[in-house]
């Protein structure tokens, strides 16, 4: 997430602070390009990555030969950065 945050930061500067004048390229494109792109790596970041398990037990009395409780488990896991 933070290079997110460096991407948006130096896309606003060039976008609002930066008052060069160059023939070859635009830099307050340049700026709303890298803010765009610094926003979305952001909003990738948050949102994270999320897995689910599914666990199914079968629990059995000691000696018996037939299951008599089944037990399904879900397990939501999320990673953050």
């Amino acid at each position: 997430m933070g290079v997110g945050v460096l991407l948006a930061v130096v896309g606003a500067i060039l976008t609002f602070a930066v008052r060069a004048n160059t023939s070859v390229i635009s830099l307050p494109i340049v700026g709303i390009i890298l803010m765009v792109a610094g926003g979305l790596l952001i909003w990738h970041g948050r949102k994270g990555t999320q897995r689910k398990r599914v666990v199914t037990r079968e629990e059995r009395p000691s000696g018996a030969t037939t299951p008599t409780n089944t037990v399904r488990q879900t397990i939501e896991e999320r990673d953050i950065d």
